[in-house]
C-alpha cells in the first residue's frame, strides 16, 4: 500500500474488511445451511423408519387419542369399575357365583396385570393379547367361518339378505349434508371415518334416525353384543393409501362381523399374519383380540373399502355370562 495516497490507503482498508464481512456472513449463511439440510434427513430418517414399521405390523401398539376410548385410554377405569360391579353382583346373586367363576378370576388376573395397555408392545404375531378383559378359557380363534360355525350362521343369514336394504342406508349417510355425524379414526397414513349406530354400547340415537332399517336388522341379531362397553354397530370407510397399524382389540370376549358393502381388491386385512380380502354382500369374521391390521393400496380416485361392522358374543359364553358381563361392563352415563 506504500505509494498511496492516505485516503486511497483508508478506502482500501475500509474494502478489505467490507469483504471480510461479507465472507464471514456467507460462511455462517453457508453452516445454517448445512445444518439445516442434516436436521431435515435426521427428520425424514425417523419418519420413515417410524412409517416402515406401521407398514410391517411392527410399531408400538396402535392407539388413538379418543379419551372416551375404552381401548386406549380408559383401560384401567373400565376394569375397576368392573371388577367393583362384579362385587355388587355377586351379593344380589349369591347364587350365580358358580356360573360366573371364571368372570372373577379374569377380572382379578386383569386389574393384577394391568400397566397401561398403550406402552404395550405387540406380541408374537399369532397370539391373542386383548388390552382391557382376557377372559380365560376360551376357546379361541382368529378367523371363522359363518358356514361352519352354527351360532352365527342365522345371524350372517339375516345380514347377507338385508345386504341392499343396509347398502341403502349407507349411501344416504355418506352423502355431504351428513359428513358432520362421521368421525375420523386415527391412522399413520390415509383416512379411515366411522358412522356409529352403537358406540361402545351406547345407542347413538341421532345417527339411528338416518339408518332406521339398519338398526332395526341388526336389532333383530340374536348374538349381537350391545349393552356393554365393547359392543359397536359401526359403518366403516377406508380411503386408498391409508393403512391401519397392526393392533389388538380390548376383549376376547367379541367376534367382529364385517359385511362387505363396497369392496376392492387392494384393500386387505391381515389377522394373525394371514391376509383376508372382502366380498360384496359377504360376512367376514375374526376375533379382534389377535394382532390385526389393514391396508388400503389403492390410488387417489380408486374407490373406498365400505363395510358394516357389528360385535357379535363369542360363541363360548354362556346366556347366564352375558348378562353379568352386560351388567358388570355396562356403559358410563347410558
Amino acid at each position: 500500500m506504500y505509494g498511496l495516497s492516505k485516503a486511497q490507503r483508508y478506502s482500501a482498508r475500509l474494502q478489505f474488511q467490507n469483504e471480510s464481512r461479507l465472507m464471514t456472513t456467507k460462511l455462517i449463511m453457508l453452516e445454517y445451511v448445512f445444518v439445516g439440510i442434516a436436521f431435515l434427513c435426521a427428520v425424514g430418517i425417523v419418519l420413515f423408519y417410524n412409517a416402515k414399521k406401521n407398514i410391517n405390523g411392527n410399531a408400538e401398539f396402535s392407539s388413538c387419542r379418543n379419551p372416551n376410548c375404552v381401548r386406549c385410554v380408559q383401560y384401567q377405569q373400565v376394569i375397576i369399575r368392573a371388577y367393583e360391579r362384579y362385587q355388587q353382583l355377586s351379593k344380589i346373586h349369591k347364587e350365580n357365583k358358580d356360573s360366573t367363576g371364571r368372570i372373577h378370576k379374569s377380572l382379578h388376573r386383569n386389574i393384577v396385570h394391568s400397566n397401561g395397555s398403550s406402552e404395550q408392545l405387540l406380541n408374537h404375531y399369532s397370539e391373542p393379547n386383548p388390552l382391557v378383559f382376557d377372559l380365560k378359557e376360551l376357546n379361541l380363534n382368529d378367523l371363522y367361518d359363518p358356514s361352519t360355525t352354527d351360532q352365527f350362521t342365522d345371524d350372517v343369514r339375516v345380514l347377507q339378505d338385508n345386504k341392499d336394504k343396509i347398502c341403502s342406508d349407507f349411501h344416504r349417510i355418506n352423502r355431504p349434508q351428513y359428513q358432520h355425524l362421521w368421525l375420523k379414526n386415527d391412522t399413520p397414513f390415509g383416512q379411515w371415518s366411522v358412522f356409529h349406530l352403537i358406540n361402545q354400547g351406547k345407542t347413538v340415537v341421532n345417527n339411528i334416525k338416518h339408518c332406521e332399517k339398519t338398526f332395526e336388522i341388526i336389532s333383530g341379531l340374536q348374538n349381537i353384543m350391545k349393552r356393554n362397553v365393547f359392543g359397536n354397530v359401526v359403518f366403516s370407510v377406508i380411503n386408498p393409501g391409508t393403512v391401519i397399524s397392526t393392533h389388538y382389540g380390548p376383549t376376547n370376549i367379541r367376534i367382529r362381523c364385517h359385511l362387505g358393502l363396497i369392496t376392492v381388491d387392494e384393500c386387505t386385512l391381515t389377522v394373525s399374519g394371514k391376509q383376508r380380502k372382502w366380498k360384496e354382500g359377504e360376512c367376514l369374521l375374526f376375533n379382534d383380540a389377535f394382532p390385526h391390521g389393514v391396508t388400503h393400496a389403492g390410488k387417489e380416485g380408486d374407490s373406498s373399502r365400505c363395510v358394516l361392522i357389528v360385535d357379535l358374543w363369542h360363541p363360548d359364553i354362556s346366556l347366564q355370562e352375558r348378562n353379568s358381563i352386560d351388567y358388570i361392563f355396562s356403559p358410563v352415563n347410558r
